[in-house]
């Protein structure tokens, strides 16, 4: 269990031409950017790339190929994949940057890796908010 064994969750966002990273702290509370995948991952979040209307596209083909192949490497064998909507991701990140003055070509590269912050933050809430109600439920019961 990720979030009881101290091992960390690894946030992407398959771009096009770009993989925007993210790693969590062992605790598994918080969401970081990352340049390099390390060891002692259980597992990945994976943005799902997914229309308002929730209607699969080209992107989300491409990112379902992505993660098969990151499947069948031995590397990454045994862990656990999840999806994570990322609908709003862009808007999200648009939204927190859009008042420095920061180069497009830079802008492009530091969106990527707020996304994956971004996808990775949202799943370890809702993990950390299950975790706490389950716990407040076996005290009841």
């Amino acid at each position: 269990d990720a979030l009881n064994g101290g091992r960390r969750l690894l946030g992407l966002d398959v771009g096009v031409k770009h993989l925007g990273v993210a790693i969590s702290d062992a605790e598994c509370r918080i969401a970081r950017t990352s340049r390099v995948i390390k060891d002692n991952v259980a597992g990945f979040v994976v943005g799902y790339p997914v229309s308002i209307a929730g209607l699969w596209g080209l992107q989300t083909v491409k990112v379902d190929e992505f993660v098969s192949r990151l499947r069948n490497t031995e590397a990454f064998e045994g862990l656990v994949y999840s999806w994570e909507d990322e609908r709003f991701t862009s808007q999200v990140v648009a939204s927190m940057l859009k008042d420095y003055d920061i180069n497009p070509l830079i802008l492009k590269h530091i969106s990527d890796k707020f996304s994956a912050v971004n996808i990775l933050q949202a799943c370890l809430d809702r993990l950390n908010r299950l975790a706490r109600e389950m716990s407040l439920f076996e005290t009841m019961y």
